[in-house]
């Protein structure tokens, strides 16, 4: 301790000898030992003082140098050449107008370009690029593949200096990936497609629809390919829903968007008739078939009673002759007294129908 003691004292003469240390300082007495500690906490005090401003001071200017460094290397990089990666966006535009894509093109171009270390940077530093914009037309003017007439193959290096003159004329492209653009056209036919409404109805009690749902115009023109043409029974509407209905509905509606395909018309006008219903309830007399000649055969009962729903517009074209009930002799059992009840109706004007009884006993006797 005394000889940390010591050379700390040598320590303070010979690089501060402003500083008056007490001549007592060296020897190790009771007054030695105070003042010893009151100038410690001197000398520390100024020690921290000093190298603190130091170090501020020579902190700003070492940083001040390092930022200038800094700015001038980076000045000398950007002006080296180098050789980068950029991904850019296509957008394709100017179709053929007498054919019709049937391929997938790619969306990007992957470039591998050479430039200015400013004119990389720049151009990275942007939030968003402006796709290049590839002229399909002119694109596939001289690029029909042998033998098939709507398959073309484009090179991508063969425009490689339209795509330099939209992305910078400072920046020279290497390579660009895919290599090659591949546009497979389909011939392309009009025809006129029926229009199915697509409804999802819901009525109140004793309602029901008129007639069939309808829309204007009924079919619309339809342009694609003619594979896909030839194979489209129907072009659909949005679907529609409707709940509890009381009253008819006539409204514009959307149609379906098809893919691949073009539609002369984008809406038609649907309209749903809908109308009050009736019960009705009569009989109809049973009729027997397969019966032989020599056998007589009775029901019992002889009627079946008919209970249908019908709209009240077409209640006054109802004809009950068209209603026919029958029992087949050749279902007759000698196990069983009963038999069978068949019924057939107008299916295409009533709602629903609903007879009683479905079977009745029989008896057979023979002609006399």
């Amino acid at each position: 301790m005394r000889t940390l003691l010591k050379n700390s004292a040598i320590f303070a003469v010979n690089y501060f000898p402003h500083l008056r240390l007490p001549h007592f300082f060296i020897k190790p007495t009771t007054q030695f030992i105070i003042m010893r500690q009151i100038w410690v906490k001197k000398f520390f005090l100024y020690v921290k003082r000093k190298v603190k401003n130091f170090s501020y001071q020579k902190a700003i200017v070492f940083l001040m140098c390092l930022a200038l460094s800094s700015f001038l290397w980076l000045l000398s990089s950007l002006e080296k050449r180098y050789t980068s990666r950029i991904i850019v966006p296509v957008n394709y535009i100017d179709f053929p107008k007498d054919k019709l894509l049937s391929s997938t093109l790619p969306q990007k171009f992957d470039l591998v370009v050479d430039a200015y270390g400013y004119t990389l940077i720049s151009y990275k530093l942007r939030l968003a690029f402006s796709p290049i914009l590839l002229n399909v037309s002119d694109l596939v003017e001289n690029a029909l593949e042998k033998g098939n007439r709507y398959r073309y193959i484009v090179f991508s290096v063969n425009h490689k200096e339209e795509i330099e003159k939209q992305i910078s004329s400072e920046i020279r492209i290497l390579s660009i990936k895919p290599d090659s653009l591949v546009f497979n056209f389909s011939k392309i036919i009009s025809r006129k497609i029926k229009v199915k409404p697509c409804l999802k109805l819901n009525f109140e009690n004793q309602y029901s629809l008129e007639r069939e749902p309808t829309t204007f115009p009924d079919s619309v023109l339809v342009s694609g390919p003619k594979n896909i043409i030839d194979t489209l029974k129907f072009v659909p509407t949005e679907t529609q829903k409707y709940s509890k209905l009381s009253r008819s509905v006539e409204k514009m509606v959307s149609l379906q968007s098809l893919q691949g395909l073009e539609q002369a018309v984008s809406k038609v006008y649907l309209s749903i008739p809908i109308e009050q219903n009736t019960e009705v309830t009569f009989d109809v007399p049973i009729r027997i078939v397969n019966k032989p000649a020599e056998i007589v055969m009775k029901t019992f009962p002889g009627n079946v009673k008919v209970s249908c729903r019908i709209g009240l517009s077409k209640y006054k074209n109802l004809d009950y002759s068209a209603f026919h009930a029958f029992i087949n002799f050749d279902k007759v059992s000698v196990k069983d007294p009963r038999i069978p009840v068949s019924f057939e109706g107008p299916s295409n004007i009533v709602l629903s129908v609903n007879y009683t009884p479905r079977e009745v006993e029989y008896i057979l006797e023979h002609e006399k």
